[in-house]
């Protein structure tokens, strides 16, 4: 919303930072339009739009009309107001301020867009970049308008996300923390009437933020917010809070400021005294001088209470504002020197709102995200003390089009609360929940006659790696399915498909890895057993004159292998006999002898695997039984084409000769 100080108090969108280039061409044009550029250029926002409509009223320069048009447009967006916004950047147009400016047209898509109203966004997108805006800026609007539309009709995670209207009021809810250990308590600021106070902050037109608290029942339904008492929220803007671990103690952000003046924005803390809390004093974390206007807020503590983060534009960082941190030793109350977050995190845009989810994973927004406005992004940890990897911006629906920051995490849970401006809210900003709902999997199998495709009564077993098994038999349809809470995340299962008289066999499925709902279906053709009867399988495929198994890029007989090994393990009683074959160069008794090494390779192979060697029979049938007549590939046009034919007749089959072996004799 704001770039001044009392972001730290408040928060700051990406929008402020279009104009800031432009103030010594936009501002104190005219003396109708003085007192407005004024107060806009101390980002007194609220107070800047009345000005600027009253000087509209009066100028008649048409330039400068369309100027103050704009700047009026400006006031309102940085409000949060896109109506109002919308209504003067089409004046501002209408009288051709965007032929010297054509910025007007890319806030004008920020707005569009920020209200999911994409394709008017990047029309307006492609007349900032027509009228001599800047083409990558313009493009990559575009790319954003076009992946946010997108993630909207299909998200990409499976986050619930609700409006807490309980909470929630018609201005500014925002920068909520959990104040106990089950989660069923929070304090967050507002800017709702009953704030203390009776002044209007001339940024946002409302009354100053303070804290409010609320309790959630037993049926999950929350309190009506009530402010914390005087020795918290002052005349001035109380904002964002964290607790320490034994919730004993507030932290939160106090920035101070009168009609004349704002000074800098700082930490404080309170001691809970029962439903109330004792006098505020500052937290020490930087080394101020009288002089000093560096920010400090938006404090959050790590898990352990080790290290408190907290948000500053003090020298040393990467732009703009930067996450930090100091050590804090609860034993002797004291807090070590502030050390920057590093590149991974902080960037030459806003980071803010830090916040450590249970498992140490940090969360955090950024102007420098990928979906439009304040972006949340989170960040595994890496190696060494406060280190994390790149950030990653968190998909729809927790990241929208609009705003969106100050998230915060039930202990040991992927739910918790979030602020969001998007839309459908019931204020300017608001308080949303987000949960991430169990996963759903569902195993759903049909068995079949591999011959005449009837279904099969066969009996099928899973078996989990996490200790669960079942035993089916299929139905008449040879159907059967596990299809509620039975199949686990983080598992591997093993399925087994047996019938009398037919070849067993099964596969094996996971839900390791998956981040979604998952059904696996599948089908099982089983073989009838005869004896003595060649059966395919898999190509075994061999080079010309060779008797190792082709391995190269494109095969890996080894693979190809693993057909018969499966059967072998899964039919303990079988006797097999692997038959190989060569193609018809060569002379007749070097084929024989090079087919029964290719077999005997085939049975060492399994033999390695664990196959009993009582349990296989190696044969070479040499060039015998072709399956690719000479004549037929002399007729052939070329060469690649023979070379096919020849190989598939070196090939390797099997036959089931006995099921009378006793495993372990």
């Amino acid at each position: 919303m704001h770039k001044n100080l009392q972001a730290f108090c408040t928060r700051t969108g990406v929008a402020s930072s279009l104009i800031m280039f432009s103030f010594g061409a936009l501002f104190a044009q005219t003396d109708y339009a003085a007192e407005a550029d004024q107060a806009f250029e101390k980002m007194a926002f609220s107070s800047s739009a009345q000005e600027y409509i009253k000087a509209y009223a009066k100028v008649k320069d048409i330039e400068e009309k369309g100027r103050v048009a704009f700047m009026t447009g400006e006031s309102f967006r940085m409000m949060l107001e896109p109506a109002a916004a919308e209504e003067w950047y089409d004046k501002a147009i209408g009288l051709r301020y965007g032929a010297d400016d054509p910025s007007v047209y890319l806030v004008y898509g920020d707005v569009m867009h920020s209200q999911q109203s994409f394709d008017d966004a990047i029309d307006w997108y492609v007349a900032y970049k027509e009228n001599g805006g800047d083409a990558a800026v313009a493009d990559a609007r575009i790319e954003r308008a076009d992946n946010d539309a997108l993630e909207l009709d299909e998200p990409s995670s499976r986050y619930m996300v609700e409006n807490l209207l309980l909470l929630n009021s018609d201005g500014y809810d925002f920068g909520v923390g959990y104040a106990s250990k089950k989660s069923d308590e929070v304090v967050f600021a507002s800017s709702r009437e009953s704030s203390t106070g009776s002044g209007e902050d001339p940024i946002t037109g409302q009354s100053y933020m303070d804290l409010f608290r609320s309790e959630q029942d037993k049926k999950d339904r929350w309190s009506t917010p009530e402010p914390l008492n005087s020795t918290v929220n002052t005349e001035f803007n109380e904002g964002t809070v964290t607790f320490d671990k034994k919730y004993k103690s507030i932290y939160f952000t106090r920035c101070i400021s009168d009609d004349e003046s704002s000074y800098a924005c700082d930490l404080y803390r309170s001691t809970s005294m029962g439903s109330k809390y004792g006098p505020s004093e500052v937290v020490e974390l930087i080394n101020r001088d009288e002089n000093d206007s560096s920010q400090v807020g938006h404090p959050s503590f790590t898990v352990e209470n080790d290290f408190l983060m907290f948000v500053s534009d003090i020298d040393g960082g990467f732009g703009g504002k930067d996450i930090w941190y100091a050590a804090y030793d609860s034993k002797e109350d004291t807090f070590g020197e502030p050390i920057n977050l590093g590149e991974n995190i902080n960037t030459a845009g806003d980071e803010m709102f830090p916040n450590m989810r249970y498992d140490g994973t940090l969360f955090y927004s950024s102007t420098n995200g990928k979906m439009g406005g304040l972006d949340i992004l989170s960040a595994a940890p890496s190696d060494g003390t406060m280190k994390f990897e790149k950030g990653e911006t968190v998909p729809y629906p927790i990241n929208s089009s609009a705003d969106d920051f100050s998230i915060v995490f039930k202990d040991g849970e992927d739910a918790g609360i979030f602020t969001s401006s998007r839309v459908g809210g019931k204020g300017k900003d608001d308080l949303y929940s987000f949960t991430l709902p169990d996963m759903k999997f569902c195993f759903r199998a049909n068995v079949y006659d591999y011959d005449t495709g009837n279904p099969l009564m066969a009996g099928v077993e899973v078996n989990g790696s996490n200790g669960d098994s079942w035993t089916f038999t299929a139905d008449a349809d040879g159907g059967l399915e596990l299809c509620g809470d039975e199949i686990k995340k983080n598992a591997t299962y093993d399925v087994g498909v047996e019938l009398q008289g037919y070849i067993s066999t099964g596969d094996r499925f996971a839900t390791a890895g998956l981040s979604e709902s998952t059904t696996f279906a599948r089908e099982y053709f089983l073989k009838e057993v005869v004896l003595d009867q060649e059966y395919q399988m898999p190509l075994v495929l061999y080079a010309f004159n060779e008797a190792e198994l082709l391995v190269n890029n494109e095969v890996n007989g080894t693979d190809s292998l693993e057909y018969l090994l499966d059967i072998m393990q899964r039919n303990e009683t079988y006797v097999i006999q692997l038959e190989s074959h060569t193609d018809s160069r060569g002379k007749d008794a070097y084929n024989k002898e090079l087919s029964q090494r290719r077999a005997q390779t085939c049975v060492d192979y399994l033999i390695g695997a664990g196959i009993d060697r009582e349990r296989l029979i190696a044969v070479g049938r040499g060039e015998g039984m072709l399956l690719v007549a000479d004549a037929e590939i002399n007729r052939m046009e070329t060469e690649e084409e023979k070379e096919r034919a020849h190989q598939a007749n070196r090939r390797t089959v099997f036959r089931i000769m006995r099921f009378d072996y006793v495993p372990g004799e």
